[in-house]
This record gives structure tokens, sequence and C-alpha cells, in this order.
């Protein structure tokens, strides 16, 4: 006899019409089988001496009563499909009743099947829940395959429709809350079942609904050579062109199952499969309220969205369907019953996330108005803005050429390199020695100034050998600086220049071959009007020390400069065979230099390194019980370590000097690769240990940032914390500048002015480096508020001292990026105070974008005037600021208006 694979109703073989389905088949996809009745005896049967007959009747290869490997004793033929036998029987060893279901001989013999179904199996028994019959075993009994699974008393909802009609809907909406728990649950496990219909679910003795054969109907649909893996009238639109399943397309056939539900009857009645792919194409879904008066609203939209044509229109899981319907909140409920809720149950928690116009509106203007405040007062809050530097990185390096040549190095060299850095040492002294309010004022007017330029030349590639790897900061890999390489090449060249282009220091290595060339006395004063010096106005002294270069003469005078003339200078100059090698002006700023660190100093370094072991072996135990209980969200933590890991090996690639060296420059690019796996690493462990207790004891701090994980880019709760992120970072920056400023208001002392890396006036590359590597340390500082978080948590008694333990590592963390080296300083407190509420109130995405806006505008030279030659690096960090921004501001609108019903009403 010919049947339907879908319903096993029985279909004529010249018409290939089934009526029970509704539509005619093609010969590819029917089998000859008997019907396959559902896995358990419907509760009812008793009622039902029918259908108790027919099941009776129905004779199998082995009789009730039967044990089978000295286990399991029959009990009942339940059914027969294209699946093979279903058998009800009694696990004697275990004592509970299970499911046999026996699979066709051709199965047994086929290894290749079998190993496919061997895989099936182990990835469906991974599934433990309420909702969904579980799957036990493959297992061989006597000669025979056949699957342990667990059985249910009660009725398939096929069945269930057939006897009554269509359900009521509070009825329909108990059922959709377990199918979507049970759905979601499989998901979760990256189990599809790609035949979901009526006939796969069970109704129980006590009414729920329970999820059955997931991922084998549709294998043995596919065993049998059939043209499709799953029942046609109950796939989806993506499925019947021959695109693979996936977990939309389970969400779709949930859709038409609560759809028929509701109604009582399908939602696509078609002849053929061409008739079936039209009508999913140009018919649009009747609304349910038409025909079923009683269904929540909000069931009818779950309904719709769930049969909406294209995938990625449709709910992103089954948890966010649960969480669209009446009173569904899985989150709450998962964690009232202890249980840890998986990353797709946390994104779809939550409202939608959708902004009002004005609240959208309002966020972006503050955002825009609190960057051009802060521009407004980076002339004074900056010591950028304050000095105003006019000469280029590229004038200075002329200027530099200019001097070296002029001191008799005028050979061409093979390399140079020249960049900006900042003298803390000076920055210190005035600090220290200058209370005036108007101390900034004079920095500006002062010489030399804090604002310096190291040039560096070379008759061979500078090579840099500093491979050092900090935990926060970028690694110094590849990058040329003050002293590295060291100056030991034969002709290299070192100048320091002040922001004019004036000398401040030399140190030259002299080539052997040249030293019978130059003049036996050294002309020292090339150096002193290459300083802006005047030689008659200073009074030579005793050299107070020593030349880092070889050297067989020295002089040291002291003086001043014209303008500054309270300011002693210290002039310390060497020359070697009459080649001047060493120049240093030296002020009062210049600190001794000591091997020996503080003691402050290095019972802190302790401390961090204690504390750090702590922390890591606390990490490392949380990864290893996360993971062997199974709640580690591995797919979220290996999408951040690699997006981190690509940010971080581009950065890293921008900021290293690369040299025309084959050998040295694969060292260097393996060095940079190790490095930025390294981080990974860290990161995937910090995220596989402190993420799943986050998701278990504040979901909400995870919604948005679980949904971004997932990629859902357009959300409008992603755009929202976005944007929320990026007013709280302005804010953030706003009170630091603020902190500056008014002081001054009030005739007192202000402290230090905010400084930009110095590597981003010299290079626009390494603009582009800070705004890729300030993605890690904002992710890494969001971990650490997580960690804070489950040691307050976990340590019930003298919480207080938990409080401290969280809050004072976080401050001075945030100590050392406002560059404060007071013990107490109150912008440090505030920013410390203001970043958790952010965190705690706003969650963990806001909290990570609002620290990176913060790290921008640090790392950023501002300047509102565009004609400035580093104006371009201001420029593309407000752009991708201001990208961000809008970006955030438009997804939280959800789609709506821009502006709103204002438009619309005007015009009605």
């Amino acid at each position: 006899m010919i049947r339907c694979p879908s319903c096993s109703a029985s279909v004529d073989e010249a018409s290939r019409f089934c009526a029970s389905c509704g539509i005619s088949l093609p010969i590819s996809v029917l089998t000859v089988a008997s019907p396959e009745i559902p896995v358990a005896l419907p509760k009812e049967q008793k009622h039902s001496p029918d259908h108790s007959k027919s099941s009776s009747s129905i004779e199998g290869r082995f009789i009730p009563g039967t044990l089978l490997a000295g286990r399991y004793r029959l009990v009942a033929l339940l059914g027969r499909g294209g699946m093979g036998e279903v058998y009800r029987a009694d696990d004697t060893r275990l004592g509970q009743t299970v499911a046999l279901k026996f699979l066709p001989d051709a199965v047994a013999r086929d290894a290749a099947v079998l190993e496919r179904f061997y895989a099936e199996v182990r990835i469906g028994r991974q599934v433990s829940h309420p909702n969904v019959c579980r799957l036990y075993d493959l297992i061989e009994v006597d000669g025979h395959r056949c699957l342990s699974m667990e059985f249910v008393d009660g009725e398939d909802l096929s069945s269930l429709l057939s006897r009554i009609g269509r359900l009521p809907a509070d009825k329909v909406v108990d059922i959709a809350r377990d199918l979507c728990a049970g759905l979601g649950a499989a998901h979760d496990k990256g189990v599809i079942h790609r035949d979901l219909k009526p006939a796969n679910i069970m109704i129980d003795g006590k009414g729920r609904a329970r999820i059955a054969d997931f991922g084998i109907a549709a294998l043995a649909e596919e065993i049998d050579g059939q043209a499709f893996a799953g029942t046609p009238a109950y796939m989806a639109p993506e499925l019947l062109e021959g695109k693979p399943a996936s977990s939309r397309s389970d969400i779709y056939a949930l859709g038409l199952v609560l759809y028929e539900a509701c109604t009582g009857k399908r939602l696509f009645e078609a002849r053929s499969l061409a008739e079936l792919k039209a009508l999913q194409q140009s018919t649009e879904p009747p609304s349910l309220s038409s025909s079923v008066r009683d269904i929540p609203l909000e069931m009818e939209r779950a309904i719709l969205r769930c049969l909406e044509k294209n995938p990625d229109a449709r709910p992103a899981s089954a948890h966010e369907v649960m969480a669209a319907l009446p009173g569904g909140d899985p989150l709450q409920a998962a964690m009232a019953a202890g249980e840890t809720p998986s990353p797709a149950m946390v994104a779809a928690a939550g409202k939608i996330g959708e902004l009002s116009a004005g609240k959208a509106w309002t966020c972006l203007l503050a955002c825009f108005v609190g960057i051009v405040l802060i521009a407004l007062m980076s002339g004074r809050s900056t010591l950028l803005g304050r000095l105003a530097p006019e000469k280029s990185p590229e004038l200075l390096t002329e200027k530099a050429r200019e001097i070296v040549a002029a001191l008799g190095y005028d050979k061409k060299p093979q390399d140079k390199h020249g960049s900006f850095y900042f003298d803390n040492d000076y920055l210190a002294y005035v600090v220290k020695h200058d209370t005036s309010p108007q101390r900034w004022e004079h920095v500006a007017e002062a010489r030399p100034g804090p604002l310096k330029f190291i040039y560096r030349q070379s008759p061979s590639e500078l090579v840099a050998i500093k491979t050092e790897l900090r935990p926060l900061g970028p690694s110094e890999a590849g990058r040329i600086t003050l002293d590295d390489p060291p100056a030991t090449t034969l002709g290299m060249v070192d100048v320091i220049l002040d922001r004019q282009g004036r000398l401040l220091g030399l140190r030259a290595v002299p080539q052997v071959k040249d030293l019978g060339k130059v003049e036996v006395k050294p002309d020292w004063n090339r150096l002193l009007l290459a300083a802006g010096l005047e030689p008659a106005a200073l009074t030579a002294t005793t050299p107070r020390s020593i030349s880092p270069m070889a050297s067989d003469s020295t002089m040291a005078w002291q003086g001043s400069y014209r303008d500054q003339p309270g300011v002693v200078l210290q002039i310390e100059a060497a020359a070697f065979q009459g080649r001047l090698v060493w120049f240093e002006v030296q002020g009062p700023w210049l600190r001794p230099k000591s091997t020996e660190l503080p003691l402050s100093f290095r019972i802190a370094v302790w401390m961090m390194l204690v504390f750090s072991v702590l922390i890591w072996v606390v990490i490392f135990l949380l990864v290893r019980r996360n993971l062997r209980l199974g709640r580690s969200d591995r797919q979220g933590a290996l999408r951040l370590s690699a997006f981190l890991f690509l940010c971080s090996f581009v950065a890293l690639m921008l900021r290293a000097d690369h040299v025309a060296l084959a050998f040295e420059e694969a060292g260097l690019i393996t060095n940079i690769l190790a490095q930025t796996l390294i981080y990974a690493v860290l990161t995937w462990l910090m995220y596989t240990a402190l993420e799943p207790i986050a998701r278990r004891r504040w979901p909400h701090l995870l919604v948005s940032w679980s949904r971004l994980l997932a990629g859902r880019l357009r959300d409008p709760l992603v755009g929202r914390d976005i944007l929320i992120g990026g007013v709280a970072g302005v804010g953030l920056v706003l009170m630091l500048h603020v902190s500056i400023v008014a002081p001054a208001w009030f005739g007192m002392t202000s402290p230090a002015p905010r400084a930009p890396v110095a590597s981003c006036l010299s290079s626009f590359r390494h603009i582009v480096f800070y705004l890729l590597w300030s993605v890690y340390p904002a992710v890494t500082i969001g971990f650490a508020t997580l960690f804070g978080l489950f040691l307050f948590r976990t340590v019930t008694r003298f919480r207080w001292l938990i409080v401290i333990g969280h809050v004072v590592p976080l401050y001075f963390i945030f100590s050392v990026f406002i560059g404060s080296e007071d013990l107490w300083s109150l912008p440090a407190a505030l920013f410390t105070l203001f970043y958790l509420v952010i965190a705690l109130r706003a969650g963990f995405l806001a909290a990570v974008m609002s620290f990176y806006v913060f790290l921008v505008f640090e790392f950023t030279p501002l300047t509102l005037d565009m004609s400035f030659w580093y104006a371009d690096r201001t420029g593309l960090s407000m752009a991708l600021l201001a990208g961000l921004f809008i970006y955030g501001f438009w997804m939280s609108l959800g789609g709506k208006p821009i502006f709103g019903n204002a438009l619309l009403d005007r015009d009605s």
C-alpha cells in the first residue's frame, strides 16, 4: 500500500494526492509503510474501544512479554511506520518505562547511515528538558538496532486536534510556552528538529507539551531516499528551495503548529508542492483574531512573526518567541528554578528596547553637545591645547637633519625615525614646585616645555628589540622609541628637540673610519647655538654627569635661557677625538636616575603580583567548573576572543615600525601574533569564567551584550545601550575636563591638563592603532567589574570588606588611566563611582561602550582648528564616535520614524 510519509495516510498511486495532508506529492516522496502511531498510547485510549482495537491488532516482530537483552520486557506494540516498529517496554534494570523504536534492517546494515544515527543520538541525548522526549541510546538488541527513548503517556497533538478541533486560546498559550522551552533547550545544544509538526508533539497526562523525534524523523526521511527531510506541509520556504535547515526553520514550523492549534486547520492547503511554494511566497497569513476571537494580541503577533517569509525577520530563537507570549518571562522562570539561563534565553529576555523618538534624540544631542563642550574646553583642559605645537613631525624631522649635518654627521642615513614624547619629569616638577593658578599658562611659554621630539638615524635598519607584554596597555613589540634600539651601531645619531626645533640632546656613535678626518678640537659652540643658547652668557663649570657615549673630552656650562633667567640650566657635552658625541640640557626638573625603586612602589608591585596570581587561580577554577557543568557560552567566548584577536593583531601591526629585513620582519610578525594570541586566550578565559556567573545571577546586565554577540547588530536594545554608553562615556570625559578647568574659576590651582598619547601626534597610523586597541581594555575593565560582583555575591560575611576590595582596585586602575599620582584623587573617585553606576544600571554593553569612548578621547589630540597639522587625528576619532552614536540612535528607534508621529500628526 502506498502511504504518505507526512501523515502515513493512504495515497492513491495514480493521483498521488494525500487527503489528510491536502497536497499531492511526487513518487519520490512517497513510501510504502504502515501508519506510524505516536510513541505513547493516548491516555483516553481506555475510553476509545476502536482505537484500542486498532492498536492491538497491529502485529510486530515481537510479542508482548518478550524479554530482550535480559533487560527490556516488551509491554505492547505502539505502532509501525517508516522508522520501523515502536514498542513500549519496561527497563527491568532501571525500573522505568521506555519506548524502543526498532530501525529498519536496511539502516542496521548500512555502516555510514548507522554512524549518522549515532551522531544524531550523541547530540540529541544532550537535550534534557521537561518539554522534550529524551533520547537515551542507540543500542543493539538480539541483532536488531533500536532507539531507546523516554516514554510519554499521553496523546499526540495531531490526534488531539482531530478529535476536538481547535484548542482554547489559554491552552494554546500554555502549549506554546512548553514548545518554546523545549525547542529553545534543544537549539541551545545545537540540535535542530527539522520535522516539527503536531504528530511529533505529545501532550502528557499533566497537559504539558513534549517534543519528540529531534533530528531522527528527518534523518529517517533522508535514509529512505526522500527528496525532502521533513514534512512539506510544515516546512519553511527556504527548506522547500533546498536550503539547509536552521533554528529559524524550526521557528517557522512552530508558527504553523501554533496557527493550527489556534484555528483547528492548517495555514496552507495545497494540492502540489508547486502550489504550496506559491502560497507561501504570495499569501500573507490571515489575522487569527478574525476567526478566533479570544486569542490575545501578543499571541497573534508572536505567531505571525514566526511565519515571516524571510528567515532573518523571524525571532532569533525560541526564547524570544516565549518572551513575546502573554506573560512570557523565561529568564525569571529559569532563575526561580535555580537554573543558569542560556545565552539565547538571556538575549531573548527583556523588552524589545526601542526608544521613543524624543528620548533617542535627547541622548544623541547630549552626545554631540558633550563633544562640543569638551572641544571648547580642550584649549585649557588639555596639554596640547595649552602648547599648540605649530611644527609637524615632518618639519621637525627636517630641522633635526639640518642640525645633524651641521654637527658633522652629513652622510645620508639608510633609516631614520622621528616621534614626539611628553617629558613626565618636567610635568611632575611643575606640579610640585609651581602652585600658582597660572602655572599652566607659564608652561605654554616656558622652555623647553614638556613636549619633545626625538629624531634617530642610522646607517643600517633601525630594529626594535623590546617585546614587553602589558596586561592592559599595548605591547611594545617592534616600536622604535627613545632607547629602543639602543644607540650602539657605528654611525647612529640621536637628537632631541623642543617643539620649536631647538636642540636639547645629542647621542652619536662616530664611525671608526672617519676618526682621522675630524678636527682634533671639538667645536662646542655648534651645540650651544643649535640649542638656542648664547655661549657668551654661559659660565664654564665642572661636569657632574658621565657621558653615556665613548668620549675623551667633556665640557659643562651653567646658565639660563634669555627669556627665563630664573631657571638655572646645567649643560653637559662630550666629544671623541674632536667629534661631538653627547649633549644634554639639564634643568632642575631632571630626576636623578636610581636603580632601586621606592618602597611604596615595590610594595604596590608585590601586592599586584599576589592579587593577580589569586585572581587567575580563581578564574581557572571557575573555567574548569563552568566547562564541567556545561554552563559556558563557548560560542560567545570564541566570537569575542576572535574579534579581539583580530583587532589587536591589526592594531599592533599598524603600530610597529616595520623593516625591510626578512628575518627581523618575520620575527616581529611572529612576536605580534604570539602576543595577540595571548590576549585572545586571556579574553577567552575571563569570558568563560565570569560570563556564566553573570548570566546566572545578573542576566539583566547581559541582555544587549548577548544579542550583540549573537550577531543581532540591528537589534533596538543593542542600539539603545550603545547610545546610552556613548552618553555615559562623554559624561565621564566631560567630568574630567571640568575638574581641570573649574578650579581656575575660583582662583585655585588646577590639576595637570589631559595629555594625549604622544605617538598619535607622530603618525596618523598610531591613532588608528589606538582606536582598534581600545576595545581590549574596555572589555577587560568590564570583566574586572563582573569579578568584583562575583566576590561580593560569594562572600556573604564582611561584605563591606569585599566592596572595598572591589572598588579600591578599580579606583587605582582608573587612577592609572586618568594619570593621577596622588593616593587620593577626587576625579578618580567620582570616575569610579560613575562607571560602577553605569555598569550596574545600564548593563555590560553600555559600560564597555562608555569606557571605550573615554579611551578614544584620552588618546586623541583634540583641536577645534581644522587647519592644524594634527586635525586629521581629531577628525578621525570624532567621526568614529559620531558614527557609533548615530548607529545607536538609528537602531534604538526600531524602525520607527526618527521624528516620531509629530510630522504625521501635523499632516493630519
